[in-house]
């Protein structure tokens, strides 16, 4: 009996057939993008508008007569600008007047502030506001933001410890400190009301508590303005 003939085509027309059906089954997977400005990460409309304006305290002017010029109390004025004597202003002094929020952000974190925006006494400007919570409380993204630091120190901030910095639109970020732990990685998308840190103790701190800063153009401005 004479052998089989061998036909090498064959063998090789079938190994197409089968290379071009499984090219087929494969759909092509779009190119992986990563957010390079916070235009990318921003889905809901957030405004940071100032909620208060500022009054230059003129001659003879007193706390309580400013406060009925604005409609507001002696006492929310003194709040908010840390005034511990009404009868202490002088002219020439700004003064923050509360007024109606019209901003449509949230607070990173529930509690009683411990320290106010502004200039303490022998330490300088105090920029942001600290609000004591026990280790571990989850800290929240104030707004849609992209992460642009989440670092466990910091160059320029060292002694905020653990920290992480949201750059939202309009020249606004927000930043979050003393932090635990971080949840958050650099370069990543944020919504509002994510939980991007838990509040701790690291860096100067001498208790658990959120140091929070909102920055604008690059300089700190009062939270208070701000938040709701």
């Amino acid at each position: 009996m004479s052998p089989v003939p061998k036909r090498p085509w064959i063998w090789l027309s079938i190994l197409l057939i089968i290379a071009i059906s499984v090219s087929c089954t494969r759909r092509p997977q779009p190119p992986v993008s990563f957010p390079t400005t916070p235009k990318d990460c921003i889905r809901s409309s957030h405004d940071f508008v100032e909620k208060s304006k500022i009054h230059i305290v003129k001659k003879r002017e007193t706390l309580y007569g400013i406060s009925k010029m604005y409609d507001t109390s002696v006492e929310e004025i003194a709040r908010v600008n840390e005034i511990t004597e009404p009868s202490s202003i002088s002219s020439g002094q700004l003064l923050i007047i509360p007024g109606e929020s019209v901003s449509n952000i949230r607070w990173p974190l529930k509690g009683k502030i411990s320290s106010y925006y502004g200039r303490r006494v022998n330490r300088g400007l105090h920029t942001g506001i600290d609000i004591p919570a026990s280790k571990g409380t989850p800290i929240r993204a104030v707004a849609d933001g992209l992460v642009v630091a989440s670092e466990n120190k910091l160059n320029g901030y060292s002694k905020y410890g653990r920290i992480v910095i949201l750059e939202h639109r309009d020249g606004i970020r927000t930043l979050y400190a003393h932090n635990k732990k971080n949840h958050v990685r650099s370069g990543s998308c944020i919504d509002a009301g994510d939980v991007i840190a838990e509040v701790g103790s690291s860096g100067n701190a001498t208790a658990p508590h959120l140091h929070f800063e909102i920055m604008k153009n690059g300089s700190p401005v009062n939270p208070l303005r701000y938040l709701p």
